[in-house]
């Protein structure tokens, strides 16, 4: 059997399929070892993925709770709205908002009325200016009327600057 060993390991075919055995354990070792390598990197890219789903969703859900959460404020400020307009005396603020864009337009269109609006402007400012420094007494009285503002029978008349007599 020694003699048989002998003869087969002297010729060159054995010694070829010997190294190519060889070569084949090798590659199929090193196959092994770099797919247990790629199941690691798998398994890795897997928790990564998951991590980054489970993030986004929680930033999705995030994004939709603060949606919700504006448009029911929104709906809630636009019922507010509608609501702070139908209080009394808003027709008289929204009438001042009125003839506040109308002045505007005035100053563009007309030429004349702008150099005689700003002068009055300013006076009217000054006198202000003047009643809150306490200089003019006066014109406090004037902005805070001793009598009291017209009930709800006589809405039109917002301030009375005639004052009548009582003995007359």
């Amino acid at each position: 059997m020694a003699d048989m060993l002998k003869s087969l390991l002297q010729e060159p075919f054995v010694w070829g399929l010997i190294i190519g055995i060889a070569v084949a354990i090798f590659l199929w070792i090193r196959g092994i070892i770099k797919q247990a390598g790629q199941k690691k990197e798998i398994k890795k890219l897997k928790g990564s993925l998951y991590t980054k789903m489970e993030i986004d969703a929680k930033g999705h859900k995030t994004r939709e709770d603060e949606l919700e959460k504006l448009r029911k404020q929104n709906e809630n400020l636009r019922i507010t709205v509608k609501s702070l307009q139908q209080k009394p005396n808003r027709a008289e603020i929204r009438q001042l908002h009125v003839f506040d864009k109308a002045i505007h337009a005035m100053l563009a269109r007309a030429p004349g009325f702008a150099a005689t609006w700003e002068m009055v402007l300013k006076e009217s400012e000054d006198e202000i200016e003047k009643s809150e420094t306490g200089i003019t007494a006066f014109m406090r009285k004037v902005f805070v009327p001793q009598r009291k503002l017209p009930s709800e029978e006589d809405e039109t008349k917002l301030i009375d600057y005639e004052v009548e007599d009582k003995d007359t």
